[in-house]
C-alpha cells in the first residue's frame, strides 16, 4: 500500500473514531485537556502501526485496547486532586444556574458510584453505556465470550444501583 492510500485510510479510521475515543477517555479520566493528549497519542501510534504495515483485524478494537493502555498507564503515574482538576471537569463555582449544579452533582454521585466498581466491571459498563458497543463486541476486546461480558454487565449494574440507594 503506498503512502496516499495509508494516509487516506489513517484519515478515515480517525474521522470515524476520534470523537468516541475521545469520548472514552473523557470519562476515563475526567479531564477534557487530558482525553485530548491522550486521543492524540492513541492516533500517533495508531499511525505508527499502520505506517509500520501491520495488519489490524479490527480498528476499532485496538484502537480502544489503545486508548485504555493509555489512561491505565497515566492513573499509575499520577492522580491529582485540586481547585484547577474540578474546574477542568465541569464544576463553574460562580455559576447560579441551580438546575445545572443539581444535575452535575448528580452525574458526579453517579460516576463516583461507578469509580468504586471493580476495573473490570466499571469498563464493561462505560464501554456498554458510553460507547454503545455491543457485549460481542466487548467480548472481542477483552478476550471473554459474550456472555460473560453481559454477566458482568448485569451485575455491575445491580452493584451501582445498591450503592445508589444505599445513599
Amino acid at each position: 500500500m503506498d503512502q496516499t492510500e495509508l494516509k487516506a485510510d489513517f484519515l478515515r479510521t480517525y474521522d470515524t473514531y476520534a470523537n468516541d475515543i475521545y469520548r472514552f477517555c473523557a470519562v476515563k479520566v475526567t479531564n477534557r485537556e487530558l482525553a485530548q493528549d491522550l486521543t492524540q497519542e492513541v492516533f500517533m501510534r495508531f499511525w505508527q502501526t499502520v505506517r509500520d504495515g501491520e495488519k489490524l483485524r479490527n480498528e476499532r478494537a485496538y484502537l480502544y485496547t489503545l486508548a485504555r493502555n493509555l489512561i491505565i498507564d497515566w492513573y499509575r503515574k499520577k492522580k491529582e486532586s485540586s481547585l484547577d482538576v474540578l474546574t477542568d471537569q465541569g464544576i463553574d463555582f460562580g455559576n447560579d444556574d441551580h438546575k445545572k449544579i443539581e444535575e452535575s452533582a448528580q452525574m458526579r454521585e453517579v460516576l463516583e458510584v461507578i469509580n468504586q466498581l471493580d476495573d473490570d466491571a466499571r469498563e464493561a459498563l462505560l464501554l456498554r453505556y458510553v460507547e454503545g458497543f455491543t457485549p460481542k463486541e466487548i467480548a472481542a476486546m477483552s478476550g471473554e465470550t459474550a456472555n460473560a461480558v453481559s454477566v458482568r454487565i448485569n451485575r455491575a449494574i445491580k452493584k451501582v444501583q445498591g450503592l445508589i440507594q444505599a445513599t
